[in-house]
């Protein structure tokens, strides 16, 4: 089976893409191949309803090509699922959005569950994106940010899982969250280890959609065209 992981920031070095696709291998059977890929325009990283709109072009030129290169599956790497929708209606092949798995996983886990995200800024958008995916806004416990920017959670690994374990503890001991979802794909890896630490299932948005590829694909299970019809032959500029 062949993966294809988009990750819809601009300028990351071959170097970096590298060691993420190492990372996501490690998350998949040994007869599954995974190659990752950035976006050619676009921004350094998404932190914004603005930054995901710009991308998405982008992401979708990405996405064609890799239908048409022979991948199995696709996931857009990043925690807002940006031009997921989109995406789909453009390929037959399944188009994962790592967010709003996270979410279904975390809500099967538990009754309430908090999200973490990067930047104050960044709280709101990720409240309305719950209540976007259709998820019974009672069961979000609360959104609490980190206070680091995209382009900095992986600069200091420990300064982040320390960020994530204060914020983490508010969401368990304060907001009541049975469970917790990781907003940000920058965070991957830290999940296991921040279960251990908070005491509570901790969903990483990258394994799970390493591995729900892999069951899709697995099952020849891909979106439905009913509810993402394929786009028709017309002009765009």
């Amino acid at each position: 089976m062949k993966i294809k992981v988009i990750i819809p920031n601009s300028g990351m070095s071959r170097k970096t893409l590298d060691e993420r696709e190492i990372m996501l291998k490690g998350y998949a059977a040994a007869d599954t191949e995974i190659s990752v890929d950035c976006i050619d325009g676009g921004l350094e990283s998404i932190e914004s309803s603005y930054d995901e709109v710009l991308a998405g072009p982008h992401i979708l030129r990405k996405v064609t090509q890799a239908e048409k290169d022979g991948y199995d599956a696709i996931i857009i790497y990043c925690g807002s699922d940006p031009a997921v929708a989109a995406a789909r209606e453009l390929v037959k092949i399944p188009v994962i959005g790592p967010g709003k798995l996270s979410k279904m996983v975390a809500l099967d886990m538990g009754y309430r569950f908090s999200v973490l995200t990067v930047l104050p800024t960044c709280i709101a958008r990720d409240t309305e994106a719950v209540y976007e995916k259709g998820f019974d806004m009672t069961r979000l416990a609360s959104v609490r940010s980190i206070g680091i920017p995209v382009s900095d959670v992986r600069e200091d690994m420990d300064a982040t899982f320390n960020a994530l374990c204060q914020a983490g503890r508010l969401c368990v001991e304060k907001d009541g969250a049975h469970c917790i979802v990781l907003s940000c794909l920058g965070m991957a890896g830290m999940g296991e280890r921040l279960s251990g630490a908070l005491g509570v299932p901790v969903l990483d948005p990258a394994p799970l959609a390493v591995q729900y590829a892999q069951m899709l694909g697995s099952l020849g299970i891909s979106q439905s065209r009913a509810a993402y019809p394929a786009i028709g032959e017309k002009i765009r500029i």
